[in-house]
């Protein structure tokens, strides 16, 4: 009976410590793991500063509604609606042919391949390696075999590895190479709306050289009538020789104001081959735009404020301000213990016997697998400084697309501004050279009846030109600003025809009237 509870207690002793072995794994190793990410380097407490702009803080409240969602480029040619079919190819080639546009495009590609590079991290990871050599071993410093021999020594290698990426830092690090790649690609977008207005503010420059020359060649034909009355006077005996000098001295000048007309437009049509990425002898095929100075500028009653969220600079902002965030989590991971799977498998032989392929047999297999394992216990500041080089990489960013934001409200009101205000200076040069041309018309009428003096008729005749060019002046300054207006929104913008300028505008904008 003894026996019996001695064996009885002995068995319950033995239950029980299994029973406590037990409840004590999980402890155990939550404890090591405690311990383990303890002995991790910290942050440092570092951490970001600076936040995006809220939409609902700046004006328009709306502005930005759409940031946080995938770029939806506004749709293109809103020069088309000029119907100048030669501005169209203009456009066309430059955006084919622009060799900065195809620089722009091989940042893609570079930021495509380094997106790839980055995904790489996450699949694991091959590699194979193999030496094959004849070698005499040394009698006295190897063992015999081989020593005192010449024979191959062979050997082939396959080391498999795995990371787990228990901390993301491999999925951030691709995540982030892919927002760049983004917004590279909106760096791009962005470069060819600048290229695509740079060639429509161009070719208003062209047009604006061609009115001025109709301008200064109707003024020439007015002066040479007018030198014509005035020697026709002279030989009459009712002019003076006085006269006649300063309708030759007008007539000069207005053939110099000709020339300079003609190189203006000389200029302009190697401007425009520059920027279309041809030579010189491109701009000798463009004929006279048929944009017309005078075309409307139409804008519809309220200015769609949701397109400065799908600006090309504002999305690429924010593109890198993801990429950013993106860094702070893979710099961030480096505080945590990194684990990889590893396998190797190997053959190698170095023996006396056999020849080259003694190494491929079973005896020189060799083969492991098992779990690496780093942590991080000390690395002088190393990791804490990179954490801190990507916080503050991050708030830079963060910057950068707010100070994008306000830009982009800014330059909209300036050219709403703008656009105003040549509409009012359009009206009064208008009624302000037909006053010229009457003054003109009378100054010239009573210098040919012999009743105005002919420094009447020289001082209306400039007025006349001076209010002729400006207005040619300020249309061509209307189109500009309507082109900046375009670029500011984002390169594409469809005006309403039922509406000249905009009523409604955001608050904002409404605010730098």
């Amino acid at each position: 009976m003894k026996r019996h509870f001695e064996s009885s207690s002995s068995s319950f002793s033995f239950s029980s410590s299994i029973c406590w072995r037990a409840a004590w794994r999980p402890a155990t190793a939550a404890l090591a793991s405690a311990l383990l990410l303890g002995a991790c380097i910290g942050d440092g407490g570092i951490h970001t500063r600076e936040t995006p702009f809220d939409a609902a803080a700046l004006d328009p409240g709306a502005a930005l509604r759409a940031t946080q969602a995938d770029a939806k480029w506004p749709a293109g040619g809103w020069w088309r609606q000029w119907n100048d079919p030669q501005l169209d190819r203009l456009v066309a080639d430059a955006t084919a042919g622009n060799p900065g546009l195809q620089a722009i495009g091989q940042r893609i590609e570079v930021a495509r391949f380094q997106a790839q590079v980055a995904g790489a991290a996450e699949l694991p990871q091959l590699n194979a390696s193999g030496s094959f050599e004849r070698r005499r071993y040394a009698r006295y410093t190897t063992p015999a075999p081989p020593g005192g021999t010449t024979v191959w020594s062979n050997s082939i290698e396959a080391d498999l590895s795995y990371d787990l990426d228990l901390w993301g830092k491999s999925r951030a690090l691709r995540e982030g190479a892919l927002d760049n790649v983004r917004a590279v690609a909106a760096d791009a977008r962005f470069a060819q709306v600048e290229l695509q207005t740079a060639v429509v503010r161009s070719y208003v420059q062209l047009s604006l050289a061609y009115a001025l020359l109709d301008v200064h060649s109707a003024v020439q034909s007015q002066q040479q009538r007018t030198l014509d009355i005035a020697e026709r006077r002279f030989r009459a005996g009712v002019g003076s020789g006085l006269e006649v000098s300063q309708a030759e001295s007008q007539l000069a000048m207005s053939t110099t104001r000709l020339q300079q007309a003609q190189q203006q437009i000389a200029l302009a049509r190697i401007g425009l081959a520059g920027l279309a990425g041809k030579g010189p002898g491109y701009g000798d095929t463009l004929r006279r735009p048929n944009l017309a100075l005078s075309v409307p500028v139409k804008l519809p009653a309220s200015l769609p404020a949701d397109l400065l969220g799908h600006r090309a600079d504002v999305v690429a902002n924010r593109w890198r301000v993801q990429e950013a965030d993106k860094g702070i989590a893979a710099t961030h991971a480096d505080f945590y213990p990194d684990i990889n799977l590893v396998a190797m498998a190997s053959l190698g032989s170095a023996a006396t016997f056999g020849g080259f392929l003694n190494f491929v047999d079973s005896n020189g297999l060799g083969h492991g697998a098992g779990a690496a394992i780093s942590l991080p216990v000390f690395d002088g500041g190393r990791r804490r400084g990179n954490y801190g080089v990507a916080v503050a990489s991050r708030d830079a960013a963060v910057d950068a697309y707010n100070q994008s934001v306000v830009n982009a409200l800014q330059g909209v009101a300036a050219q709403v501004v703008s656009l105003r205000s040549l509409e009012e200076q359009q009206a009064s040069v208008q009624s302000t050279l037909a006053s010229t041309r009457k003054s003109f018309q009378l100054a010239d009428a009573g210098y040919r009846s012999g009743i105005t003096e002919f420094l009447n008729v020289l001082a209306a005749q400039n007025a006349q030109l001076e209010q002729q060019e400006s207005l040619a002046a300020i249309q061509a300054k209307r189109l500009d600003a309507w082109a900046l207006l375009m670029k500011e929104l984002g390169g594409g913008f469809q005006a309403d025809e039922s509406q000249d300028l905009p009523h409604d505008l955001p608050q904002g904008v409404a605010n730098a009237r």
